[in-house]
């Protein structure tokens, strides 16, 4: 599929006119020393920074949310979520950004709690007809049982955030009591957690970016641990050598292609998402897991990779991206 006539690119008024703020966790300091302690995502923020400043964007960067509550001096927020440290983190700007009437990458606040919240997500999907997978919320009063437990096999992770932190399988009762207790640490201050049934097989995502016709992208399929095949937040920084990803059409990627076109139109307009699924070859199920709107788009990301697939260099990804969002959303002002 030819897709370079859809790419956009911030024409000279756009790049006059637009002052960015790029807020994001490691955006003021990509030093040694902090890649040594937090992986790739410091590259990652680094060459963001230089792809925004590369488009002739006037781009000024900011690491602490409380940037958003002070006097505007931006009139476009480019904030990356994953990496605050808060439940809701992903609602906050964006939410300040309608409230303050500044556009915003990404969906709105409310959209946004799609992303977010891994239940909602589920939710969605299942009232469009897409298989998900078994779960459920792992409230308080659980954690003051000590034979708190589910038959099966399951996946333990945060209700709330993208980041793949805390993500612990069980399978017996030694399992859940390690889990409940690792859920109680202090560091998680309260957060929600979520048993997800574990559906043995692969993982793939499909990478979703607005702008270009539907299906433009292929799947992907990305390769965790050894032995469960979980995705670990430290295989997505590269602080071990678990994680790795490739181009996926075999079995399965076209039942989740058409699944992610259904609910990727429901929540539309988010600017660029990625969705996850896991996929059984063994008897042909694929179940969604969860949306991340405004996800990673670093050089080795699914979302840009699907896109070098086109040609599309990733200073064009960024600018395409960034070009849709402001266009989509001033035209909505001026309606």
């Amino acid at each position: 599929m030819q897709i370079s006539k859809h790419l956009l690119s911030p024409s000279r008024e756009e790049r006059a006119g637009t002052h960015v703020l790029y807020l994001a966790k490691h955006a003021l300091d990509s030093s040694p020393e902090r890649r040594a302690k937090y992986g790739y995502h410091v590259v990652y923020h680094a060459l963001l920074l230089e792809a925004l400043r590369g488009l002739g964007l006037r781009v000024t960067p900011a690491a602490d949310h409380q940037v958003l509550f002070g006097r505007l001096k931006f009139n476009f927020l480019y904030a990356i979520h994953s990496h605050a440290i808060f439940d809701g983190h992903e609602l906050l700007a964006p939410a300040i950004a309608g409230y303050r009437g500044v556009p915003c990458l990404g969906a709105s606040a409310t959209t946004r709690a799609i992303s977010e919240d891994k239940v909602l997500a589920k939710h969605v999907a299942a009232s469009l007809g897409i298989d998900v997978a078994k779960h459920r919320v792992i409230r308080p009063s659980d954690l003051q049982s000590k034979n708190f437990g589910l038959a099966g096999s399951w996946i333990i992770k945060p209700r709330g955030g993208i980041a793949s932190d805390a993500v612990m399988k069980v399978d017996n009762e030694a399992d859940w009591r390690n889990a409940l207790a690792a859920i109680q640490d202090p560091r998680h201050e309260g957060r929600e957690f979520i048993a997800e049934e574990f559906v043995p097989g692969l993982n793939v995502t499909v990478p979703v970016v607005e702008g270009f016709p539907a299906g433009s992208f292929v799947a992907f399929e990305e390769t965790g641990r050894p032995g469960d095949n979980v995705l670990t937040n430290e295989g997505k920084r590269g602080l071990d050598k678990t994680y790795n990803s490739g181009p996926y059409e075999g079995p399965g990627a076209q039942k989740i292609m058409e699944a992610t076109a259904r609910m990727a139109a429901e929540i539309s307009p988010f600017d660029y998402a990625r969705f996850d699924y896991r996929y059984d070859p063994g008897t042909d199920r694929a179940v969604f897991i969860e949306l991340n709107i405004a996800c990673n788009m670093a050089p080795a990301s699914a979302i840009y990779r699907a896109a070098a697939l086109h040609g599309i260099k990733y200073e064009e990804l960024v600018g395409h991206v960034l070009t849709y969002s402001l266009r989509r959303q001033r035209k909505r002002e001026n309606t």
